[in-house]
């Protein structure tokens, strides 16, 4: 797989006893990053948005290993570990950036798309997560 970016992704986890959603930031290197504009015809206009296709190789450079949404949503701690699961966030590059909120990677003007959907593709000839984002 052609690979042509680095990722950071932004894991939320529901901590009890702040009744907040915690970000742990995970950095990825050696990914396939592609951005589509779609423009539609609306009642009020023309309408865009960008649309993000992630593809990250099973044998890509990462310090963390990743862990199935259940499995990490359960661990005791989640130090070491990354999932996918709608509503993370992804920030195109390495972000060093620690965030309480989303609204954070927007203020530090960084390139980013919330997570829609995702497939774990780990099987056939090229083993992947794919990624897709708004």
């Amino acid at each position: 797989m052609l690979t042509n970016a680095d990722i950071t992704i932004y894991n939320h986890i529901y901590d009890k006893a702040t009744r907040l959603d915690e970000w742990r930031r995970t950095v990825i290197h050696g990914v396939h990053f592609y951005v589509d504009n779609k423009v539609s015809v609306g009642d009020s206009g023309l309408n865009s948005a960008d649309v993000y296709k992630i593809r990250i190789p099973e044998d890509a450079e990462c310090d963390s290993q990743y862990a199935p949404e259940d499995e990490y949503a359960s661990a005791d701690s989640t130090a070491g570990i990354w999932t996918l699961q709608d509503g993370d966030y992804v920030v195109i590059g390495k972000c060093d950036l620690e965030i309480e909120r989303p609204a954070d990677l927007s203020k530090a003007h960084r390139q980013h798309c919330k997570i829609t959907s995702w497939s774990d593709n780990r099987f056939g000839g090229l083993p992947h997560w794919r990624i897709g984002g708004e």
